[in-house]
């Protein structure tokens, strides 16, 4: 497909669209049972009594948490903000050029709002 055309075909949005789907899935999965753990983490906590370092351990695993579940929600907001330009037809355009962006990229970063241009030597 050159990268002059302004879209990808609709076979190859179907593509993408599956993708895309399955990796939403998979990312609300690992978001979920990092909920159910936070959520059993605290209770545990609750029903304890615990020592000055187990708190600190505690609260460092904690803050953890909070990260990945912070990264996890924004790939979440990304995937389906892609799926939402697969149904208009404009994945896969670079928001920057409006040319294509390569297949490669797209499936090493599916996301991808932008083609990264091999530099010339």
């Amino acid at each position: 497909m050159s990268r002059d055309q302004t879209a990808y075909t609709t076979g190859k949005l179907k593509q993408f669209k599956k993708s895309l789907t399955a990796n939403l899935k998979e990312v609300n999965e690992e978001l979920d049972q990092l909920r159910s753990y936070q959520k059993k983490q605290k209770n545990r906590r609750a029903d304890s009594n615990p020592d000055f370092n187990e708190s600190s351990k505690h609260f460092q695993q904690q803050a953890k948490n909070d990260r990945q579940k912070r990264r996890l929600q924004r790939r979440v907001r990304e995937l389906k903000s892609a799926l939402r330009r697969v149904e208009d037809g404009t994945y896969g355009v670079d928001e920057r050029t409006g040319k294509l962006i390569r297949e490669e990229r797209l499936k090493a970063m599916p996301t991808a709002r932008f083609d990264i241009l091999p530099r010339k030597k």
